[in-house]
């Protein structure tokens, strides 16, 4: 299970979806009157949509890992969690708009990490199928 390249690939995303409750996206000065954010730094933990997601993203991540006997349900999975990451990616980007002053924070190189996690992990899983299906017709 662990010497697959797809196993390394999700662990990878499961490991920056967890650090994303740490490390910020964006810093900056929150503007007036704004809700959904709270302090100076934009993380996972400041809004239940931001929670949710990263942790739905870190929970498919984590099953995927253990699911490498049906690779159709791993592939399906790591499909999600790919469109789930964006969706993070996104969200992060909406509440970054409530900042009137700051910048994006080095960090946010975590949540672009889950989704070449993901994308890396799908081709990794194609690859073993193709390899399995070659293999039968060898039989």
């Amino acid at each position: 299970m662990i010497q697959r390249k797809q196993t390394l690939w999700l662990l990878l995303s499961a490991i920056s979806s967890g650090l994303t409750f740490k490390f910020p996206f964006y810093s900056g000065i929150v503007a007036p009157g704004t809700t959904g954010v709270e302090g100076p730094e934009l993380t996972a933990t400041d809004n239940i949509y931001l929670i949710l997601l990263t942790v739905l993203v870190l929970g498919l991540s984590a099953i995927t890992i253990f699911l490498f006997k049906d690779r159709r349900k791993q592939i399906q999975l790591s499909l999600f969690g790919l469109v789930a990451s964006l969706g993070l990616i996104a969200v992060y980007w909406i509440y970054s708009q409530n900042f009137s002053a700051g910048n994006i924070a080095i960090t946010a190189l975590l949540t672009l990490l889950i989704v070449l996690g993901f994308f890396f992990a799908i081709q990794g899983i194609r690859k073993d199928q193709k390899l399995i299906k070659d293999l039968d017709r060898l039989r």
